[in-house]
């Protein structure tokens, strides 16, 4: 697993666990639904600024100065 796969699984993990804790009174499938999809939708956003930030920003050139 590497760090943009822990950050999704993490991020995922602890949005789904409070908004399921949110909705369970009004229990219908319907809501659990949207909470499922709400949450893939946070993780599959964590994964991707996850990969947006380990991706090379190219290096800086040595000789600005010639």
């Amino acid at each position: 697993m590497d760090k943009a796969e822990k950050t999704a699984l993490k991020t995922g993990g602890i949005f789904g666990a409070i908004t399921a804790l949110a909705v369970a009174p009004f229990a219908t499938p319907v809501i659990w639904a949207a909470v499922v999809y709400g949450t893939y939708k946070v993780a599959r956003n964590a994964y991707r600024n996850a990969k947006l930030d380990e991706a090379p920003r190219g290096k800086p050139d040595d000789n600005l100065f010639i």
